[in-house]
């Protein structure tokens, strides 16, 4: 007599493989795009701090509108860029990262934007300075009423900016 498996408990296994499934594969998802918003947060922190050196050894109005290599920052292999004179922006198959190399806090009286910001994008761009951005943190300035620099915050306010408190608060 041969001893096997029936039918039954087969479709059995494949169910409960299927229902395990279901169930990890959002955690996973979950996870990946938490591990990418901290491979962001620590370029912003990085690109910052790269503004912050290159303004205490030029001084402020030589470092705005140089782009990332002149004012010593490195992103590695993988990134397109581009820069208009003003602001280089540099895409990879998940981020762009926009950089006019000013320290956060940087240009308040005019309400412009301060640097760097980073971008979440669904595929990598053919053209770098036209991405269809899903949500965006930005190194906090002048942006929002908080004084509190030295922060990343999320300004976007959907689902993926409420794992990180929601629109413009701290990370």
């Amino acid at each position: 007599m041969k001893k096997g498996f029936t039918l039954i408990e087969l479709l059995v296994v494949v169910l409960i493989i299927g229902i395990l499934s279901a169930i990890a594969l959002p955690q996973y998802t979950k996870a990946v795009e938490k591990a990418r918003a901290a491979e962001a947060m620590q370029m912003l922190k990085y690109m910052h701090n790269q503004g912050v050196l290159c303004e205490l050894e030029h001084g402020a109005a030589w470092c705005y509108g140089k782009s990332n290599e002149d004012v010593g920052i490195e992103l590695g292999s993988g990134f397109t860029c581009d820069f208009d004179g003003e602001t280089e922006r540099c895409c990879n198959t998940h981020w762009c990262y926009d950089n006019n190399s000013l320290p956060a806090g940087s240009m308040c009286a005019g309400g412009d934007p301060t640097s760097p910001i980073a971008m979440r994008v669904s595929s990598k761009p053919d053209d770098v300075f036209n991405v269809d951005s899903m949500y965006a943190l930005e190194f906090q300035g002048c942006v929002s009423s908080r004084s509190d620099f030295n922060q990343i915050v999320c300004y976007v306010s959907d689902k993926w900016c409420k794992m990180f408190k929601g629109n413009g608060n701290p990370i």
